[in-house]
């Protein structure tokens, strides 16, 4: 894509409102719109849900394609056509990490191993260390980041879009739960091809001057989502999930929540109009 378009869209995106580059999936029978949120189980989460979406069309006798590669749209999971009546009833989805273990999660996949270079973001630095890349992130806009870098809530527009549920990875167990309501045959089935075992890692790439970055990088993250923003709290899980603006801590109401319609508020309009400019895109309007 073009510098003269990406500016245009970028420019169209923020007249209207929307984030812009959201990755969004949908399976054509369950009723689960799926906002991914790399580094936080998104490749799990496609995974599960192209499984589940293949167990019905098996059931039903219908034919279908599916790709083995998670983050392969195909007739289990589908990142286009789908049509504002069909999003009223189905649940908006998404998943959060701990700020501190997907920084590093990000910085031990796309840049101890990759090329610095390969990102705008850290063209140009001397990125030899997590905290030199993190001083490299303190310095681009945060929207404009990659999205395996940048805040989660900018990959979400949260709290701008309502969500059904937004999962936490430290407690999958609750989206299990959930599921369970929806249909019978989702499990969840873990694909992590890209794991880095960042949970593990944390005191040997963080610094005292790493944290404060983190804190300073990822603050709306941490307050929105209900991390303590204390390295030694990091294993600490803020709930069951986030259902609209609060955290649900009992996780029989995480079990009820799918029995009940999905949530529709005003803010739903947020999320239309986000999936008005993917169409835009899709029909190379922009």
């Amino acid at each position: 894509m073009t510098d003269t378009r990406r500016r245009l869209r970028g420019m169209i995106a923020d007249m209207m409102g929307v984030s812009g580059d959201q990755a969004i999936s949908w399976t054509p029978e369950l009723p689960i719109i799926y906002v991914s949120n790399p580094k936080a189980a998104s490749t799990t989460i496609k995974h599960s849900l192209k499984l589940a979406q293949a167990a019905h069309y098996i059931q039903a006798g219908i034919a279908f394609e599916r790709s083995e590669l998670p983050q392969v749209p195909d007739e289990c999971l589908k990142t286009r056509g789908l049509c504002r009546p069909a999003r009223s009833h189905r649940f908006l989805i998404s998943c959060v990490r701990n700020p501190f273990t997907r920084a590093l999660s990000g910085y031990l996949e796309r840049v101890a191993t990759e090329n610095p270079r390969n990102y705008p973001e850290l063209r140009n630095r001397k990125v030899e260390s997590f905290e030199q890349h993190l001083l490299a992130l303190a310095d681009f806009r945060p929207k404009r980041l990659n999205m395996h870098f940048r805040p989660q809530h900018i990959n979400l527009d949260f709290p701008n879009i309502f969500y059904d549920a937004i999962f936490y990875l430290e407690n999958l167990s609750a989206m299990t739960r959930f599921f369970a309501g929806i249909t019978p045959e989702f499990k969840l089935e873990t694909s992590a091809p890209h794991s880095q075992s960042a949970g593990s890692k944390l005191r040997v790439h963080y610094t005292d001057r790493a944290v404060k970055l983190v804190q300073e990088i990822f603050a709306r993250d941490f307050s929105l989502f209900g991390y303590s923003n204390n390295l030694d709290d990091a294993g600490v899980i803020p709930g069951e999930c986030i259902a609209g603006d609060r955290i649900v801590f009992d996780g029989s109401e995480v079990s009820e929540m799918a029995l009940r319609r999905p949530a529709r508020t005003a803010r739903c309009r947020a999320f239309d109009a986000t999936m008005r400019y993917h169409q835009l895109i899709q029909m190379k309007v922009i």
